[in-house]
């Protein structure tokens, strides 16, 4: 294990920033879209008009990606 340093301390420090590497990662994961989508809903209260198009936009590229791939699976088996 060269990688984790050469003494325990180094060991230990390598297992706490892996660990804390593996949390935050978790949190992007978890947290980054409820972010998103809670800033929307904050900005939708006042540009109503904006939103809603912005999300029939997301919606029809989505969905065209989502046919797409399900075309692609199809092809494969």
């Amino acid at each position: 294990m060269p990688d984790l340093g050469t003494t325990k301390l180094d060991h230990v420090l390598s297992y706490i920033c892996k660990g804390f590497e593996k949390m935050l990662e978790l949190c992007a994961i978890a947290f980054l879209p409820a972010v998103v989508i809670e800033q929307l809903c904050i900005y939708g209260i006042t540009h109503a008009d904006q939103v809603i198009s912005l999300l029939l936009v997301l919606m029809l590229i989505l969905s065209a990606f989502a046919v797409r791939e399900i075309r692609k699976l199809r092809r494969r088996k």
